[in-house]
């Protein structure tokens, strides 16, 4: 039996520099299970929500940041918040990130509603979630999206302690809805001046969202990518040594644009600044893995979802 076949649900989004006045309760409840530790026990895969709210209140474009508040309406009217999804838009990329998603542990794998739906399905399938949301961005900020990506944990490189489910679950729903695996090595750059580089994440992809198929550009990939690192140089101290520095940061978006649109990506070798953190310039690497990856027509293949059975 489903307890809570009458209950509905509402997804609140949190778009503007004004809503986090007008939802300051709400705002609180959502990062207050967001940092709670049976979401994100890795501090490296956690960005500080200072920052978030920052990007909001200044109503920044580096990236815009975007929150959808899950709120469960019981029969008698009482409301409970009980999950969140930050998402990004890289307008230089044209990409969108979902940067986290989490239920509270008491509602994940729970059917909502007349439909059954689970929470995270609906933040993920329903108009009044993602789908709907890069709608939003076309209109809002007058680009088609790329891309709709997202982070994961590896399976085979994800120690249980460090996460706050078996990853191969996980990526299992994720399979289920639709998600591919983008196939190259991913390198998530430093959050902050007190995180490290991750290297246990795959970067995946909601192909349908954006009607991709079976491949993605090399050009979009490795453009975000430049784009994310730039963008967390504002939780970095001026003199940080992992800043990317806006400069470096368009002359190797220029210069990858330019290869793009000439039709050169992976035939001829940009002359990349990129960005090194722990000794690596974590930049480059991806850009020379996606390359060797090369499938056709500049792209790397989208691919099932490696360690979903593990």
């Amino acid at each position: 039996m489903n307890q809570y076949a009458d209950h509905s649900y509402e997804i609140i989004w949190i778009t503007k520099p004004e809503h986090l006045q007008t939802h300051a309760d709400l705002i609180e409840s959502f990062f207050t299970l967001y940092e709670h530790p049976s979401n994100f026990p890795d501090p490296d895969e956690r960005e500080d929500p200072q920052f978030i709210k920052e990007r909001i209140a200044e109503d920044s474009n580096d990236p815009h940041t975007h929150l959808m508040a899950y709120v469960l309406t019981g029969p008698d009217g009482d409301k409970k918040f009980v999950a969140g999804c930050i998402v990004e838009f890289y307008p230089d990329s044209a990409c969108g990130l979902v940067t986290y998603l989490f239920v509270d542990q008491n509602f994940r794998g729970v059917a909502i509603g007349s439909d059954h739906k689970k929470v995270a399905e609906s933040i993920i399938q329903s108009e009044q979630g993602l789908p709907g949301l890069v709608k939003y961005f076309a209109r809002e900020y007058g680009k088609s999206v790329n891309a709709v990506l997202f982070e994961s944990n590896n399976p085979f490189d994800t120690l249980p302690e460090n996460d706050s489910m078996p990853p191969a679950k996980r990526l299992k729903f994720f399979s289920r809805m639709g998600a591919k695996r983008i196939n190259f090595n991913y390198i998530q750059p430093p959050l902050g001046d007190d995180k490290g580089i991750v290297t246990n994440l795959y970067l995946l992809c909601f192909p349908w969202l954006t009607g991709l198929s079976d491949s993605i550009p090399i050009a979009t990939v490795i453009s975000f990518v430049m784009e994310l690192a730039k963008s967390l140089d504002r939780n970095k101290e001026a003199d940080s040594l992992t800043r990317y520095g806006n400069e470096n940061y368009l002359h190797d978006f220029e210069a990858v644009k330019q290869l793009n649109e000439s039709a050169q990506i992976g035939i001829v070798k940009p002359i990349l600044i990129g960005l090194t953190a722990e000794g690596r310039n974590i930049i480059n690497e991806m850009y020379n893995d996606l390359t060797n990856q090369y499938t056709t027509n500049q792209s790397v293949a989208l691919t099932p979802i490696p360690g979903i059975n593990v």
